[in-house]
């Protein structure tokens, strides 16, 4: 008995402090841990809207990525139909983040950007965020990714 009476307080003052939380939300909706697709080790990969059964939804949406990652933005059929934005969707409203690396693509069928620094970067569709179109970039540091010194 006095142990759970234990683990309840020590629970409870984690919680309070803001040490532990469950679940947790990651940016733009993404859920802490099991949205997250892992990419990490990859010199590049795409997020696109390419499914075509919901072409409003991002693939990957909420993903894991290497620092140094090569990622390929793709719209289908062009970014002035889905502009991007790196940002952030909080209760239905879209902020624009002028620092994020990401910035603004809204021309063209694909762009590229090169990641350096760790941290978490979310996006979001101009026009579509209000209907899911948003996803979050989790970058972490990887040192010797190729498996050498």
């Amino acid at each position: 008995m006095k142990r759970n009476n234990f683990v309840s307080i020590m629970l409870n003052l984690l919680l309070t402090i803001g040490l532990w939380s469950h679940p947790a939300m990651a940016l733009n909706s993404c859920l802490e841990d099991a949205e997250f697709v892992d990419r990490t080790g990859r010199a590049e990969i795409s997020i696109a809207n390419d499914n075509m059964s919901n072409p409003l939804l991002y693939r990957p949406r909420c993903v894991t990525i290497s620092e140094g990652t090569l990622i390929r933005f793709r719209a289908l059929p062009n970014f002035g139909m889905h502009p991007l934005f790196g940002g952030t969707v909080v209760e239905g409203v879209a902020t624009i983040d002028p620092l994020s690396p990401i910035g603004s693509i809204n021309s063209g069928q694909e762009a590229e950007r090169l990641w350096f620094g760790n941290g978490e970067f979310p996006f979001f569709c101009d026009v579509h965020f209000g209907g899911g179109m948003m996803g979050s970039i989790r970058v972490v540091p990887q040192l010797f990714a190729s498996g050498f010194d």
